[in-house]
């Protein structure tokens, strides 16, 4: 007959979550070892002792199955995206998945950046959404029968592939907060080349400014870095556009020494430079770093901050001497029509003009084209204006002085013609054009013998 005290601990250790039969055993040969007890007279002080020491001894031969982290100060609790974070997570349950058959899960803030976090990943419209998701991606094929679109709770299991195409892997995107009606969208043969978990999501309010990545240690004990994600050799993934995608590398990437720069932003800058000298559709203005991984930031530029990404710049560090510097790695843009019409670019060297009926000014009313001073000749009605801002046009050969900020003469002629919030006036005399965003102006002086004779070209 087995001793009551045994067969309470044996119901304690299996409601604490199983006996470990070898745990059972050395602390039943320690009880064992005990002064013998008797049953009928043992006082309460030696029976609370007996039973906090079996307590004390249980909670020691059950510490290894509450996880390593309980077992040694230094071992991890899981994390995205190992699957086994998200252990009883319903949405795990929702795509089918388990630890098992995922290699990765993890969450985005806002559907919509799937891309950011996949970027060899397809276009996908129907992610398009500002509500968050919840990603798998499986270590084999999917368990649905449905594709690339909403599949059911519960769906029964279709007859497998082997496998996804080399390279490849089946993911689950499971769209909205509430697991039970999120809605469930399975794609097949999806690249997760340059995978990120974390990402800056590009928001309409600014934050605060990106830390620059330290340098890396480049000395023999350095560890072998890790692969550079997709888009920093091809920036054209990341673009939303309406038509098609330009790749601007042959005509824009110049070589590495270049570009260089010790900072992201200054190699940017670079890249702005020379498309406008060379006419590419690179925006001026509205590049923002919004990936920042190791060796690698994705400069991005977006209609007012907002929308879809209509052009990037991808800079990467090299270690091109002594010490690593940050050169353009890929550039690429949708067609100027798609930026915003005040945003300039070296295609589009002052703003995309339209009529009063919002048909575009023909070319031979009004075009613009940048030029090597980091200035813009505007030809209006056959006469040639320029914007100089930062010199580089013999003033004797101009009627007055470009300036910015000044007041609208009174004399000035309102033309039908807006891009955006601008308005163009014709001062009366002709000397001069003036391009208007509220009370305010740029004053563009008109060229004598409408031909520019450039005094500074670096």
């Amino acid at each position: 007959m087995s001793d009551p005290f045994e067969d309470l601990l044996r119901r304690w250790l299996r409601d604490r979550g199983g006996t470990d039969h070898a745990a059972l055993q050395a602390l039943a040969g320690n009880v064992a070892a005990l002064p013998p007890r008797r049953r009928r007279t043992a006082s309460p002080i030696a029976a609370a002792a007996a039973v906090i020491l079996a307590l004390g001894l249980g909670a020691l031969a059950l510490a290894p199955r509450f996880g390593s982290a309980m077992a040694s100060p230094s071992a991890s609790v899981p994390v995205p995206p190992d699957p086994a974070a998200f252990v009883g997570d319903p949405r795990l349950t929702r795509c089918g998945a388990t630890p098992e058959t995922a290699i990765d899960a993890f969450e985005m803030r806002h559907a919509r950046d799937y891309r950011l976090h996949l970027p060899a990943m397809g276009l996908s419209p129907e992610l398009d959404v500002d509500g968050p998701a919840f990603v798998v991606v499986y270590r084999g094929v999917q368990p649905f029968a449905t594709t690339g679109g909403a599949g059911a709770s519960g769906a029964t299991p279709a007859p497998p592939r082997a496998t996804p195409e080399p390279g490849t892997h089946d993911v689950c995107v499971l769209m909205g907060p509430d697991p039970a009606t999120a809605e469930l969208n399975v794609y097949e043969n999806v690249d997760i080349s340059g995978l990120t978990v974390t990402v800056a999501s590009l928001e309409s309010t600014p934050g605060p400014p990106s830390v620059e990545p330290s340098a890396p240690d480049v000395g023999p004990s350095s560890p072998t870095p890790e692969p550079a994600p997709a888009w920093a050799g091809d920036a054209r993934i990341v673009l939303e556009c309406d038509g098609s995608r330009v790749d601007l590398g042959r005509e824009a990437q110049p070589n590495p020494d270049e570009t260089q720069s010790d900072t992201p932003d200054g190699a940017v800058q670079i890249m702005i430079e020379r498309g406008w000298a060379l006419r590419l559709p690179v925006p001026r203005t509205g590049l923002v770093s919004t990936i920042v991984v190791d060796g690698a930031d994705l400069f991005v530029y977006r209609v007012d901050g907002r929308g879809r990404v209509r052009a990037a710049v991808a800079v990467v560090r090299r270690q091109l001497g002594p010490d690593p510097v940050w050169v353009v790695g890929s550039v690429a843009s949708c067609d100027p029509a798609e930026f915003d019409a005040m945003t300039t670019s070296g295609a589009n060297a002052f703003g995309i003009w339209s009529d009063a009926t919002g048909q575009p000014v023909k070319p031979s009313v009004l075009s613009a084209t940048p030029d090597c001073y980091r200035g813009t000749q505007v030809r209006y009605q056959g006469r040639l204006y320029v914007r100089s801002p930062y010199g580089g046009v013999d003033p004797s050969q101009t009627d007055t002085t470009w300036a910015a900020n000044v007041a609208i003469p009174r004399t000035a002629i309102a033309t039908p013609y807006r891009s955006g919030d601008q308005r163009l006036f014709l001062a009366a005399d002709g000397r001069a054009i003036y391009v208007v965003v509220g009370t305010l102006a740029e004053r563009l002086p008109h060229v004598r013998g409408e031909e520019v004779l450039r005094t500074d070209c670096n």
